[in-house]
């Protein structure tokens, strides 16, 4: 029903358009009145603002409608812990913030553009490593 009315509005700021470019010829003329060119300008621009409005109408409905129907939920990618997200086999060695993907050196080389992409070191590692300060503590008590 929105998208009717915005065509109605629409048409009608044309014709206001078009009254408005009558003006000119009185603006113009042999005894032409300065005064008529201002007039024609404000119904013409007036006209416009109706056009306007007539589009912004229309999108609007036509946005309600877009979300109305609703897309169904992109389901969440299964994220394999410790591996990379393409081949899933190897341990990733980066990431690229871009696509929000973690890569293993492989895959890297067939994802690697550098016009779009931005890459930092991955933090998702295979297995739990023991830190440095646990590792010395176990060595030196055994």
């Amino acid at each position: 029903m929105a998208t009717k009315t915005g065509n109605w509005i629409m048409v009608g700021g044309a014709l206001i358009v078009f009254a408005g470019l009558c003006f000119l010829p009185a603006a113009f003329g042999a005894d032409g009145d300065r005064t008529m060119l201002g007039a024609g300008f404000v119904v013409m621009s007036s006209g416009l603002l109706g056009i306007a409005a007539g589009f912004y109408m229309k999108a609007r409905a036509l946005g309600s409608a877009a979300t109305t129907t609703g897309a169904p939920a992109s389901p969440k990618r299964n994220r394999n812990k410790g591996t990379c997200d393409r081949c899933v086999q190897e341990e990733p060695v980066i990431q690229c913030r871009v696509h929000q993907l973690h890569l293993c050196a492989d895959c890297l080389g067939k994802h690697y553009d550098f016009r779009s992409c931005a890459y930092v070191p991955s933090t998702r590692r295979g297995a739990p490593m023991k830190s440095g300060a646990a590792a010395y503590s176990q060595s030196a008590s055994n």
